[in-house]
């Protein structure tokens, strides 16, 4: 900018101006309030010279006829004459009284009126002479003094006396009208020069207040082409607007607007907006209730909103506020977004989604758990070339339920319908479950995986299965960024007070290209294609949306000597004692502890397990045996006869001593040297040699529980998926008696002659619902049977609280059916125990 900044305006010349027109105005006042006064006394003054000469005259007068009067007396002796000579004379005295009073403010006058009433007394003693000489001599000697001329030269004296003083009024009159006259005409001039400046200032004010009207014309013409031109922006813009002055009352609409409410403009104006929409409901002000705060909106964007039309009916909208502030008030602008359409193609896409959950999840959960079973059934003897083709097959069917369920997952998150199961659960033993579901993985891909996780368990609120869905993602992404013959680490470690838990996977890969870091957790962002391996990128979105609803945060950073690490942080539980009667892990399932002192073997003992659906945890001492024993208790011990802290024998007799054989079945891999009478000794259950058979430890594990109160149970599957239905059977072939029903008819048929122990159920059935059978599921005693949902299609939180178990096919596995029949077969057994003892 040029030139100095404006200056601001100075105070003193206003206030001076502004103290010096009142003092002037009130000078002027004062000035003709005195010109006024003298004004009025020099016209008095005439007035009283006036009233002095008619007095004088007056005197004059009465003298005259007070002398006719005796002259008459004198002549004709009648009384008559004496009596009007007695009131003139008193009427002389009296006029004289008055002239006197008249004459005392006059003192240039007084010596001519002193010496006039001098020679009027005069004149009243000769007459009165006359009278006492007529009264005492005669009428004669009464002549001869009227006639000596006495009278005549008194009264000629006394004309001429009258004479000097009416001329000296005269004068002194002329004097004060000329005083007069020129007062007047100062006081014409003085309000002549008034009149001219009111005159110029009216016309200078005239002038200002013409050009102020001209420019306030123009002003509100500039104002009137704005306003014209907004309502023609108003009315041209397809989006519903709508104006709220701060009373919360509809101040004007655009055409959009009274085309999708169905009403007139001057129908809403000045109406209240609870008219047309709830959106800001409570008590207080409608700046207060719409979320004004300081100025600012704290939710400018409403979303899936309804409005009500002139005709009643509601309408789906979204709603975005702004604020235009005014000099009456902060007013709302409310921008309506007719969603109508969108929410038309929501129901498509929900349909669409409804029909990719269940006609790709429900034929990928068969292949893979048929390809599972294939795999694990060691009866097949499959070559090493079939077993290979198995696994591409199984691992691509994965791959596929993979990206179905991110595609679904996301849509969730946009829903909002993401929900977490948030329960106590060993964040440990999930790094564990996903080190073992995803060790092919790793060694497929030519690296070595390592975990850096103590033997210890970690507490925490959260939804297991989603957990193990962000470490099983980041795992993937670490596996395809690792270099062949790398080293992919899994590590857990706690904060230093003890409250938080961080999870990290470091890979020795390249690194994260910088253009893509600030992008890296947006939904399908991935990075250029020569520097990542095929995906949808939306993994890590979902990932990140997941730690925040546990309460934790997921970011990366680069490893020391090259790789990437991502982490997430999660809130840790407090220490709680854990009772000791507990026969069953954190959720329900049936709980094995492995002592095993060579790693090798415990992972392989714990891979076998949990494909079968067991719980499991591995310790490689009896010290860390009895500990976790004594901490968390177990349904079954698989103790190595060759331990490295301990004699196997004698620690297992350590456990009996604690552990009863209904609450703790032991179990010994190896063949027991010595006494062969030994486990029977110690109550075992089994022993198994190594190398382990698989089918021998499976049959020994049934057989554990099975010692332990736990019986088969009966199980109603209801789905219309026969290929569903024959691999589930084939999963819990063992641990349960399966029921087959593809319809409800058949399902209720069933449950005529046979009351199962535990229901499946899918949702939607070809005909009708499977919840429908709900009612239908209970026992003799009336009690509602357990069920366990097991569908294609994620359930509404509503329905949780009706059924037991949650599963979702393609997500859930068929390990985790068989841990969740068992979960639920033991809380039902456990219940009717403690009914019994009760």
């Amino acid at each position: 900018m040029n030139g100095a900044p404006p200056r601001p305006p100075r105070g003193l010349p206003f206030l001076l101006l502004a103290l010096f027109v009142p003092l002037g105005l009130a000078a002027l006042l004062f000035w003709l309030g005195g010109e006024y006064g003298r004004w009025n006394g020099l016209r008095e003054d005439a007035d009283r010279s006036f009233e002095r000469r008619v007095l004088l005259i007056d005197i004059l007068s009465q003298l005259r006829a007070a002398e006719s009067s005796q002259r008459g007396y004198v002549i004709t002796h009648d009384p008559e004459f004496t009596a009007r000579y007695g009131e003139w004379h008193a009427h002389i005295e009296q006029a004289f009284a008055n002239a006197d009073r008249l004459y005392r403010d006059v003192p240039v006058q007084r010596a001519g009126f002193t010496g006039l009433h001098r020679l009027a007394k005069a004149k009243i003693a000769e007459m009165d002479e006359v009278l006492r000489l007529y009264a005492t001599q005669g009428p004669e000697a009464a002549r001869r003094r009227v006639t000596d001329g006495e009278g005549k030269r008194l009264m000629a004296r006394l004309q001429h006396q009258l004479d000097m003083v009416i001329r000296e009024e005269q004068r002194m009159g002329d004097a004060r009208v000329i005083a007069y006259r020129s007062r007047t005409e100062t006081l014409q001039r003085v309000m002549w020069i008034l009149v001219a400046i009111s005159s110029l200032s009216l016309a200078i004010a005239l002038l200002g207040l013409w050009r102020q009207r001209l420019s306030q014309y123009q002003i509100e013409l500039r104002g009137y082409a704005a306003a014209q031109r907004n309502e023609t922006i108003l009315d041209s813009t397809i989006d519903p607007i709508i104006i709220i002055n701060p009373s919360g009352t509809i101040e004007t609409i655009n055409k959009a607007a009274s085309k999708m409410l169905g009403y007139e403009p001057a129908d809403l104006t000045r109406r209240d907006f609870d008219v047309i929409s709830d959106i800001a409901p409570g008590v207080g002000s409608f700046l207060d209730r719409i979320g004004l705060v300081d100025g600012e909106l704290k939710m400018p964007y409403w979303t899936d909103r309804q409005v009500r039309h002139h005709s009643g009916r509601l309408l789906p909208v979204d709603i975005a506020l702004g604020l235009m502030p005014l000099p009456d008030g902060d007013h709302i602008v409310m921008s309506l977004r007719d969603i109508v359409q969108r929410k038309r193609i929501e129901r498509l896409k929900d349909d669409l989604i409804s029909t990719v959950s269940h006609e790709l999840r429900t034929p990928l959960t068969s292949i893979v758990g048929a390809l599972a079973l294939l795999r694990l059934d060691t009866g097949n003897h499959l070559q090493e070339e079939q077993a290979g083709l198995v696994a591409i097959a199984e691992n691509n069917a994965q791959r596929l339920i993979r990206l179905i369920n991110d595609m679904l997952d996301i849509d969730r998150i946009d829903s909002g319908k993401l929900r977490m199961t948030l329960v106590p659960t060993d964040l440990h033993h999930v790094l564990m479950r996903a080190c073992d579901d995803n060790g092919g993985l790793v060694h497929a891909a030519g690296a070595t995986l390592h975990r850096a996780v103590a033997d210890e368990p970690v507490m925490i609120q959260a939804d297991e299965e989603r957990l193990l869905q962000v470490v099983t993602n980041l795992l993937s992404n670490a596996v395809k960024a690792a270099p062949e013959g790398s080293k992919v680490t899994v590590g857990l470690r706690r904060s230093a007070d003890g409250r938080r838990a961080t999870v990290y996977v470091d890979d020795q890969g390249p690194g994260i290209p910088q253009e893509f870091r600030s992008r890296i957790f947006g939904r399908f962002e991935r990075a250029d294609a020569d520097t990542a391996a095929p995906g949808t990128g939306l993994g890590l979105a979902i990932a990140r949306e997941i730690v925040s609803q546990h309460g934790g945060e997921l970011w990366f950073e680069d490893v020391a000597g090259g790789g990437t690490r991502f982490a997430f942080s999660l809130p840790v539980m407090l220490p709680v004692s854990i009772p000791r009667d507990r026969l069953t892990d954190r959720d329900g399932s049936a709980s094995i502890l492995i002592c095993e002192s060579n790693p090798a073997i415990a992972r392989q003992l714990q891979s076998q397990l949990s494909e079968e659906g067991y719980a499991c945890r591995v310790v490689t001492t009896a010290r860390a045996a009895r500990d976790a024993i004594t901490a968390n208790g177990y349904n079954l011990l698989l103790l190595d006869m060759a331990l490295d802290d301990a004699d196997a024998f004698h620690f297992a007799r350590e456990v009996r001593r604690i552990e009863g054989p209904k609450e703790l079945s032991i179990l010994m891999v190896s063949t027991p040297a010595g006494d062969e009478a030994a486990p029977l000794s110690l109550d075992l259950v089994d022993w198994i040699d190594k190398p382990i058979d698989p089918s021998r430890l499976k049959a020994a594990i049934a057989a554990s529980f099975r010692h332990s109160g736990i019986d088969r149970p009966t199980v109603l599957h209801l789905d219309d998926d026969q290929d569903t239905l024959e691999i589930t059977a084939s999963a819990l072939k063992g641990i349960a008696y399966i029921l087959k029903a593809t319809t409800l008819a058949e399902a209720r048929a069933l449950l005529r002659v046979e009351t199962p122990h535990l229901a499946i159920l899918d949702v939607h059935l070809e005909r009708g619902l499977g919840l429908d059978l709900l009612p239908d599921l209970v026992d003799e005693q009336g009690v509602a049977i357990p069920t366990i949902i097991y569908s294609a299609h994620d359930i509404d939180v509503e329905i949780a609280g009706q059924i037991d178990a949650i599963l979702v096919k393609s997500r859930t596995s068929l390990p985790d059916l068989k841990a969740t029949v068992r979960r639920v077969v033991a809380t039902r057994h456990a219940k009717g125990a403690g009914d019994e003892g009760a």
